[in-house]
């Protein structure tokens, strides 16, 4: 069922989208699922998704490694799908990681726009927020450290306002002053696990600077700020039987079959006349 799930998305042509030259969004995110015994790690990666074009339904899609159909080629035949055209406009929303974005890269072979997903970039200076909410009110903190009580509560704003220059200067102030008093940084664990989340959020932003967009407008105009859409299909692709729930181990080629068959039940592909025997 799975081979013949992508033989016809293979063959299927392009298709005009009804809403024109408007852009095509690709949500995608990365899983682990474990592997069989005797495969060369105890997991692998799979990537899947969904592709949203306006005046059309979500198309899901998914793909495991080391099989003939590679990753890039199930992204291109669900955008395919989705009424993508050569040199039409594709924005991706993703954690940042490199690695998912070339597989988008591979399937458009064109440059794409690429916004860094907010609910990741949130829960970084949430975990921030969080450590220097215990610290504050431990003795003179405040004054020692004028710059990180002052900053980090402007963080937030600053990158949902889409100021990435502004945030990047006010993380390097903090990391500068911080490493002016090291006797109070290595006495203090707390203190110690502020610095490396502040270092780790600078290395994050200088990855991801052309990334980060204006969230507030985009928020408030209606267009999508994360990645929502791709843990969605992670929910209903991946997480039964083979990522939280009764964990089952899988080879790369069996994992990849059931991920096709899946997706197209989810999408109601599997309801057209060519798999109607079949289903």
């Amino acid at each position: 069922m799975a081979d013949q799930i992508e033989k016809w998305d293979a063959a299927s042509p392009y298709r005009m989208s009804r809403a024109g030259g408007s852009s095509i969004s690709v949500f995608i995110d990365g899983a682990y699922i474990r592997a069989v015994p005797g495969y060369q790690s105890r997991h692998f990666e799979i990537a899947m998704g969904r592709v949203v074009s306006p005046g059309r339904l979500p198309r899901q899609f998914a793909a495991a490694p080391h099989v003939a159909t590679g990753k890039h080629d199930a992204v291109r035949s669900a955008m395919r799908a989705q009424g993508w055209l050569p040199g039409r406009d594709v924005t991706v929303f993703s954690d940042g990681d490199v690695g998912l974005q070339s597989i988008v890269l591979s399937a458009t072979r064109q440059p794409v726009t690429h916004i860094l997903d907010w609910f990741h970039l949130s829960m970084r200076l949430r975990h921030i927020e969080q450590t220097w909410q215990g610290l504050k009110h431990i003795g003179d903190l405040n004054i020692y450290l004028r710059d990180v009580a002052a900053d980090v509560p402007r963080l937030r704003h600053l990158l949902w306002s889409g100021y990435v220059r502004e945030a990047t200067r006010a993380v390097k102030n903090m990391l500068y002053q911080l490493e002016q008093h090291p006797t109070l940084r290595e006495a203090n664990q707390k203190l110690k696990r502020l610095s490396v989340l502040i270092s780790n959020l600078r290395s994050y932003l200088v990855q991801n600077t052309t990334s980060i967009v204006d969230y507030c407008h985009r928020y408030r105009s209606g267009q999508p700020i994360s990645s929502s859409p791709a843990e969605s299909a992670a929910n209903s692709l991946v997480n039964a039987r083979m990522n939280k729930k009764r964990q089952m181990r899988w080879s790369p080629a069996g994992a990849h079959r059931v991920l096709q068959v899946r997706a197209a039940i989810a999408d109601g592909r599997l309801k057209q006349a060519k798999f109607a025997l079949a289903a």
